[in-house]
């Protein structure tokens, strides 16, 4: 069964004035962060604006994305949604259009009980074959749901296709604790990627960077000089990325990612879908300076 490993990019979606979905500018996105050494890639998350995309724009984005990608990277589209039935329909439709694996994310808005969200889980992963890759994935300051590590690995035992969990948010002795699952083979990710470094050194298997849209180049190299054996060398770059991240990251960071691949000329619009605005131009010309002071295109 296929995993995740590495670091892989949880698409941005981008959209022209009207926010419609720029397809054009998505597969030029898809090939921009292939050509600079990412492992994956994982439309339709949160970075994507996801939970303002129809259905059917989910699916053409990630068709598009397998598109563009054509076997270079692995895709996994993330496929959760707030009714078991749509995430049913997203999950069957990933499979059949030839995407390597799906993440799930929990339900949102209504906060659900342990009980709900394994059966959530399971009716899900039984959606597709047996053998079809399956990520959980927790982000409980945004979706409300968590998952704790004896539910994960309550579904884990339930559902062999589950393969691992994307956990996003910055608690690392949960994460850890999460490795432990199925004697060690589970597959963990970090969301908070200032973790992307630690998490490796400690056994687990990669990062999904939000801010790997924008400087591709530094989290590869990161992962490189960890499967070379050089722990100095990727402990300087994950400092120097932390300090990118810091630019990139702070308020309103989907709008700044858009106005940062804006600027190097990977997409064309950095307009989002309302409610969410673009930072404005004097925001925008900040942004530009400080990544620029920083050499931010050179991961040395």
């Amino acid at each position: 069964m296929k995993k995740l490993r590495g670091v892989i990019t949880p698409l941005s979606t981008p959209m022209d004035e009207k926010e419609r979905v720029d397809y054009d500018s998505l597969e030029e996105l898809c090939s921009f962060l292939i050509e600079k050494g990412i492992n994956g890639l994982y439309p339709n998350g949160t970075t994507g604006e996801v939970i303002y995309l129809s259905i059917e724009e989910r699916k053409k984005i990630l068709e598009h994305t397998l598109k563009a990608a054509a076997g270079r990277a692995a895709v996994f589209s993330m496929v959760g949604a707030a009714a078991t039935r749509e995430t049913i329909e997203l999950a069957q439709h990933a499979q059949a259009a030839g995407a390597d694996g799906i993440g799930v994310v929990t339900p949102y808005y209504m906060k659900l009980s342990q009980e709900e969200l394994f059966r959530h889980f399971k009716r899900v992963a039984e959606s597709v074959d047996r053998d079809y890759p399956v990520y959980l994935y927790a982000i409980p300051q945004m979706a409300v749901n968590d998952i704790s590590v004896e539910l994960a690995e309550r579904i884990a035992d339930a559902c062999p296709n589950v393969a691992g969990i994307k956990y996003s948010y910055p608690d690392m002795p949960r994460m850890l604790q999460l490795q432990e699952i199925r004697q060690g083979t589970f597959s963990v990710l970090t969301g908070p990627d200032d973790l992307f470094y630690a998490l490796l050194a400690c056994g687990g298997d990669g990062t999904i960077s939000g801010n790997s849209n924008v400087i591709p180049e530094h989290y590869a190299a990161i992962y490189k000089a960890f499967q070379l054996g050089d722990r100095k060398k990727a402990d300087m770059l994950q400092r120097r990325t932390s300090q990118l991240n810091g630019i990139l990251s702070s308020a309103r960071s989907l709008a700044r990612y858009k106005a940062a691949l804006v600027h190097r000329k990977v997409i064309r619009c950095a307009a989002l879908r309302a409610p969410l605005a673009p930072i404005s131009a004097e925001e925008a010309q900040e942004l530009y300076q400080a990544l620029e002071e920083m050499d931010y295109t050179n991961p040395q």
